[in-house]
C-alpha cells in the first residue's frame, strides 16, 4: 500500500526513526512530506535525506515554521500528492490545524480516492478558547476534518474521549508514539546508588509551571537527605532559582541545561527516582509524558502525578501521587527511598511496559494494521 505521511517534524531524528520503521513494514511504500526547514522549541531543524532512508522524502516549504496549528504549506503539498499517488494519507497533525485543511482540499483534487487520517493529542474537551477569529477558524477546520477523514488515530485514551465528546463517529484507534531506540538499547542501571552520593530524584524537560517544578522543590525542602537533579531550561527557571534560595535547598539542587537527546540516558542514570509532577491548566494537561517513558526504558522507577495521561502511561509500572500535592509526593519518595526492592521491581516493570507498548516497532505494527482494515 502507498502511504503519504505529512509531518512538520520530519527532519528530526526521532521522526526519521519512526518513518524508517514504518517503511520497513511488509507491503508498505512510504512517502513523507515535511518542511526542509523547521524550528522546534527554538532550535532550527534542517531536513536532509540520509543514504539509508527507506522512504521517499518530499521537501516542502511552510509558513509559521515554529507554530504547529498555524503552520501551512506554501510549496510541496500538491507535488507530493501527485508523485506519491497515495492510498492512505496520514496527517501527523491535529484535525483543526491549518495544514490539515490544506491537505483535505489538495487531496480532493490530486488524490480523491485516498483515505485520510489525522493524529490527535488533544485530551481536554473545551469550547474553542483561542483568540476570537482564530477560534472560529479552528472550529471550522475541525468540523471539515471530521467529515473528510476516514478514521482517526489518538495518542491516548484521553484524546479518544475528547473525539467522542465532539461527536466523531468514525473508526478511532489509540496508538501512542514510541521512544527512540537508543533508550531501549541501554542496559538498565544498578538499582542501588553508589555510597559516595546521596539519594537523588530528578526530572528532564521544560522548566515551566505546568510541569510542576515548584512541587519538586517544595517536596525536596521536606526531604532533608535527598538531592534533586533538574535537566532542562524554560521560561520559569529564574523563578525556581529564587524559590530554592527561599527554601534553603540550593545546595541540594543541581541544574543542568538542556542536553543532546543521546546524552539523556547518561543523565537519567544519575537518578534513583524520576518524578513527573505535571499539573492540569485550563488549556493543557500532560498528553503523554515522554520523559517518564524514557526513564522507564532506562530502568529508572517513576513517580507521576495523577494528571492528564500520566496514570494511563505508567499503568502499574510506577507510583502516582495526588496532583498539586507536595505532601503526597514526599510520601512516595520516602517510600521508594526506604524500599530498594520496590525500586528494583518498578524499574523492571517500567522497562517491560515500554518494550511492550511504546516502541516505534509497536507503533508501526498497529498503524499499518489499521490501514489494512481501511483498504
Amino acid at each position: 500500500m502507498r502511504v503519504l505521511i505529512i509531518d512538520k517534524t520530519a527532519g528530526m531524528e526521532a521522526s526519521h526513526e519512526r518513518h524508517q520503521t514504518l517503511a520497513g513494514r511488509p507491503d508498505v511504500e512510504l512517502h513523507v512530506l515535511g518542511p526542509r526547514h523547521w524550528i522546534e522549541n527554538g532550535r532550527p531543524i534542517e531536513w536532509r535525506a540520509s543514504p539509508d532512508t527507506l522512504y521517499t522524502p518530499h521537501f516542502g516549504r511552510v509558513f509559521f515554521k515554529d507554530y504547529y496549528a498555524r503552520t501551512g504549506y506554501m510549496r510541496g503539498l500538491s507535488r507530493a500528492l501527485i508523485r506519491s499517488k497515495p492510498e492512505i494519507i496520514q496527517l501527523l497533525e491535529e484535525p483543526w490545524a491549518v495544514s490539515t485543511l490544506q491537505t483535505i482540499v489538495a487531496a480532493s483534487l490530486f488524490a480523491p480516492h485516498a483515505k485520510i487520517l489525522f493524529y490527535t493529542w488533544e485530551n481536554i474537551y473545551r469550547p474553542w478558547t483561542y483568540p476570537s477569529r482564530a477560534s472560529r477558524l479552528y472550529a471550522l477546520i475541525d468540523k471539515i476534518a471530521h467529515a473528510a477523514s476516514t478514521a482517526a488515530v489518538c495518542a491516548t485514551q484521553g484524546a479518544r474521549q475528547v473525539l467522542e465528546q465532539k461527536g466523531y463517529a468514525k473508526p478511532v484507534e489509540v496508538i501512542p508514539y514510541g521512544i527512540p531506540n537508543f533508550f531501549l538499547n541501554e542496559t538498565p542501571p544498578a538499582p542501588h546508588p553508589p555510597q559516595d552520593r546521596p539519594f537523588t530524584i530528578g526530572y528532564v524537560g521544560r522548566l515551566m509551571y505546568m510541569k510542576g517544578i515548584d512541587l519538586l522543590l517544595e517536596a525536596l525542602a521536606r526531604l532533608p537527605s535527598v538531592h534533586l537533579l533538574l535537566v532542562g531550561m524554560g521560561e520559569d527557571e529564574a523563578t525556581y532559582h529564587r524559590m530554592c534560595e527561599r527554601l534553603g535547598i540550593q545546595d541540594r539542587v543541581e541544574w543542568i541545561p538542556a542536553v543532546n537527546e543521546r546524552r539523556v540516558p547518561l543523565v537519567l542514570r544519575r537518578m534513583d527516582v524520576f518524578v513527573l509532577a505535571s499539573r492540569k491548566t485550563p488549556l493543557w494537561q500532560e498528553q503523554l509524558g515522554r520523559a517518564a517513558l524514557e526513564a522507564m526504558a532506562t530502568g529508572i522507577p517513576v513517580i507521576g502525578a495523577r494528571s492528564g495521561a500520566i496514570p494511563e502511561v505508567l499503568g502499574d509500572a510506577g507510583l502516582l501521587f495526588d496532583e498539586n500535592s507536595y505532601a503526597s509526593l514526599v510520601e512516595r519518595v520516602t517510600w521508594l527511598k526506604d524500599n530498594p526492592g520496590e525500586r528494583i521491581r518498578l524499574g523492571r516493570l517500567g522497562r517491560q511496559r515500554v518494550l511492550e507498548l511504546f516502541t516505534w516497532e509497536r507503533f508501526a505494527e498497529r498503524l499499518t494494521g489499521l490501514y489494512r482494515t481501511l483498504l
